[in-house]
């Protein structure tokens, strides 16, 4: 990979997360003279994130309450492809897609939908957080404004490395 960012490649990470952290705290009516009260539960809904960052910053992102499969991802790099298309036509001709070995990503009928989409794309290994830029996005996300009480954000993405970058 190095060697096309030395030619000036355009390189679009793209990878799924998902943002479990959020809580939604329902607060109750109570009288008066009364503490308010809160529900016992908090209403956490599961938001599954797919997004693209790309070599010169630009993010393009999707969220979903589905459960992300190769189904979800062709649909997303169908609309990423479009979006693409209008912003910079020709854009195929020196950009490459950089995903991960995850079974949803190396699947037979993802790797046709790409052939069909005449986009290249750079494999990785699955789950290799260390390599993919991507995961500083979804690390500020998890960490920043999505997640007040700081809560543990399940990957090992350096937050002070992420904080140098910015």
């Amino acid at each position: 990979m190095l060697h096309l960012l030395e030619q000036r490649r355009r390189v679009i990470n793209v990878d799924e997360s998902w943002l479990n952290e959020t809580t939604f705290q329902r607060k109750l009516w109570c009288p008066k003279a009364e503490a308010p009260s809160t529900a016992r539960h908090a209403v956490a809904p599961r938001l599954s994130l797919i997004a693209a960052l790309d070599t010169d910053g630009r993010v393009y992102f999707s969220l979903t309450q589905a459960t992300t499969d190769q189904k979800v991802i062709m649909a997303f790099l169908s609309y990423l492809a479009q979006t693409l298309d209008e912003e910079t036509p020709g854009w195929r001709e020196d950009s490459y897609i950089l995903l991960d070995g995850a079974r949803y990503h190396t699947g037979e009928e993802i790797r046709e939908y790409l052939h069909l989409l005449q986009v290249p794309v750079i494999w990785s290994a699955p789950y290799c957080y260390d390599t993919a830029p991507i995961e500083l996005l979804f690390a500020g996300l998890k960490f920043g404004e999505l997640n007040p009480a700081r809560l543990p954000t399940g990957k090992k993405v350096s937050v002070l490395v992420l904080f140098l970058i910015m």
